[in-house]
């Protein structure tokens, strides 16, 4: 889990056997593929254009990745008009990427998880593949996971491609993480990118109440 990571680590902590409750069940095996840990700053997009994270005292959202994933840069015009906070990209094709925004703004009555399909659509705006896959899927099902006492809706969604993605509240701000990969590289092991998925986590601003 990630709270047991080694207080030594910063933006990347090598954690091969990290996991985390929570959503659906892993039906292939992740055990033997290492994974690193990525801690989030979720800042202002001035301090965005470079590559890194942060400590994970100063994080405001943590995940464990495959160590094959490189990180991508991400730049100020994508977390200013998108809300991306951190973006990877796999061997296969697959993707990984958080936003993170200031609940305000979204619609008259502000963003809340009572409505599945509506949160997800509405930060679907993010990126265009994530929009078509949630546009072509047949059937969107949705379930809740609750760590730390935040809650998360979780969905695993077939389409042209395996859209998974976490979707959270704290303190006036939303998280979210998406997942993509082709179907032929999720079937080849689900648990890999679920993995992903459940151990996604927010956290309180550093020295908040």
């Amino acid at each position: 889990m990630l709270g047991k990571a080694d207080e030594a680590y910063a933006a990347y902590g090598n954690a091969p056997g990290a996991g985390g409750a929570g959503g659906a069940a892993a039906t292939g095996d992740a055990s033997a593929i290492k994974f690193s840990t990525f801690y989030g700053a979720a800042t202002s997009p001035v301090n965005y254009g470079g590559v890194g994270g942060t400590t994970k005292a100063k994080a405001r959202y943590s995940f464990d990745y495959p160590a094959t994933f490189t990180e991508d840069t991400v730049g100020k015009v994508d977390k200013g008009t998108k809300g991306i906070d951190c973006r990877f990209a796999g061997p296969s094709g697959e993707r990984i990427f958080v936003i993170s925004l200031l609940n305000e703004g979204m619609d008259s009555q502000g963003f809340n998880l009572k409505d599945p399909q509506k949160a997800l659509s509405s930060l679907t705006n993010s990126d265009v593949l994530v929009q078509d896959l949630v546009l072509n899927a047949k059937d969107i099902k949705s379930s809740t996971s609750s760590h730390a006492g935040i809650e998360f809706l979780d969905f695993n969604i077939p389409s042209t491609q395996r859209l998974l993605c976490s979707i959270g509240l704290q303190e006036a701000r939303i998280f979210a993480i998406f997942i993509t990969a082709s179907e032929r590289a999720y079937a080849r092991n689900p648990a890999m990118y679920q993995k992903v998925q459940e151990t996604f986590r927010s956290y309180a601003l550093p020295g908040g109440k």
